[in-house]
């Protein structure tokens, strides 16, 4: 399964890649990220430590996270603000701290230790119209650094707010053969 976490409440491209990559690769799921619950992470470690594999934050990212260690390829939709993901997206990176980590995996609706090897293709489309050559530089940065720090292989795109069919299409064509 592949799963599309966009955010809707800014136009963009998100619903067009579904289509597109539903058509390729068959069975994608879509999620709104602003549409969901998703609190910003606390940064209080206990994923790594005291609650090892599981997020202590009691909101809707407990069930996006079985999701995304479910999935074949997550891509994630948004804005580029800053060089970054907008604010909806960059919650859903940082809360996946747990799932990103190469040592877990998903035993019986848990997250578990002991799952390395196993896991998704990461992939982050940023959208925004006339994006200065820092912003791209560093949407594509952080995407590595990501990408390496959960050592999953993906790729991070570009692309206009209103970007057409055949744009969508190579997109997805990547993202599912890539």
């Amino acid at each position: 399964m592949n799963l599309i976490i966009t955010d809707e409440s800014h136009p963009g491209p998100g619903l067009s890649l579904q289509k597109a990559l539903t058509e390729l690769e068959g069975q994608t799921l879509c999620l709104a990220a602003d549409k969901l619950d998703i609190r910003p992470c606390s940064a209080c470690g206990s994923c790594s430590g005291k609650t090892y594999g599981r997020c202590v934050i009691p909101d809707d990212m407990q069930k996006v996270l079985p999701l995304i260690v479910r999935c074949q390829r997550l891509v994630l939709v948004g804005p580029v603000v800053f060089g970054g993901p907008g604010f909806h997206i960059k919650k859903v990176i940082d809360r996946m701290a747990s799932v990103g980590d190469p040592r877990y995996g998903l035993k019986h609706g848990e997250l578990v230790k002991g799952m390395a090897g196993e896991g998704f293709r990461y992939y982050l489309v940023g959208v925004g119209d006339g994006l200065s050559t820092a912003e791209q530089e560093a949407f594509r940065y952080l995407h590595r650094e990501n990408s390496h720090i959960m050592g999953r292989e993906g790729r991070a795109f570009l692309l206009g707010a209103w970007a057409s069919d055949d744009a969508m299409a190579k997109v997805a064509e990547e993202i599912a053969h890539g």
